[in-house]
């Protein structure tokens, strides 16, 4: 996966609080034409830098706005349990959707009181999706 700093949402964020949304630290501006996921697929993908503690699950959800000032909620991720968001988890690997306002950015939500952890979020090409089998056996 190659990484492009104009197209990270997070690099090792944290300071998560409980019950509120926290969004990453930067927005990504799509220009005017906002076709981002019109043509080649591109995808969110965001894994844990420092493990989390405390709480329950913390999950990302991709936003939208026209204006960089009112966001909405576009798509959510599965929420991950805490105890499962250890260093260099995946948290989040999803298909950016056609159709988006502008800016984007991300929301990570957590449930429960966190009281430690951090998060690197970018926009990428590609992500890992090989899917392993026991030797004889394919994957359908």
């Amino acid at each position: 996966m190659i990484l492009d700093t104009q197209e990270t949402f997070s690099a090792a964020q944290n300071a998560f609080s409980a019950g509120t949304d926290v969004v990453s630290t930067n927005v990504y501006d799509t220009g005017a034409a906002a076709d981002v996921g019109a043509g080649e697929p591109f995808f969110i993908y965001a894994k844990v830098n420092t493990a989390f503690s405390g709480g329950t699950s913390i999950q990302v959800v991709l936003q939208d706005s026209a204006d960089n000032s009112s966001f909405a909620d576009v798509q959510s991720a599965k929420a991950i349990p805490v105890a499962s968001a250890s260093a260099n988890a995946e948290l989040c690997r999803m298909r950016i959707p056609v159709g988006l306002r502008r800016y984007l950015r991300l929301a990570y939500r957590s449930v429960g009181t966190t009281t430690a952890g951090s998060v690197s979020a970018y926009i990428v090409k590609d992500v890992q999706a090989q899917q392993y089998a026991p030797s004889g056996f394919t994957v359908q």
